[in-house]
């Protein structure tokens, strides 16, 4: 399963089953993910890939930042986080 940075992603595994989170960094067997308010970029979680479900939707403005090696904040986190989830749940194809 391939995600990106800037992604949506689901938890399928572990304490956090069902919460959203957004891609903040990756290796090649896992992902760094964070939501902004419970994990922090600061102290992002630990995930393995087969533990998340991969959404469609990108936050282009979290995906720039971290390419271009920009300070990520929580308050964008939160809010390019929220935006998504809306995007998602309203089933509007691409943001």
């Amino acid at each position: 399963m391939n995600c990106s940075l800037g992604q949506l992603v689901r938890s399928l595994a572990g304490r956090d089953k069902g919460k959203h989170y957004l891609v903040i960094g990756l290796t090649e067997e896992r992902v760094l993910v964070a939501d902004g308010r419970h994990r922090l970029v600061k102290k992002p979680k630990l995930k393995n890939r087969r533990h998340l479900q991969c959404y469609k939707r990108i936050s282009k403005i979290i995906e720039q930042q971290l390419k271009q090696g920009q300070k990520l904040t929580d308050t964008v986190l939160r809010q390019e986080l929220q935006y998504l989830l809306q995007e998602e749940a309203s089933g509007k194809e691409d943001c």
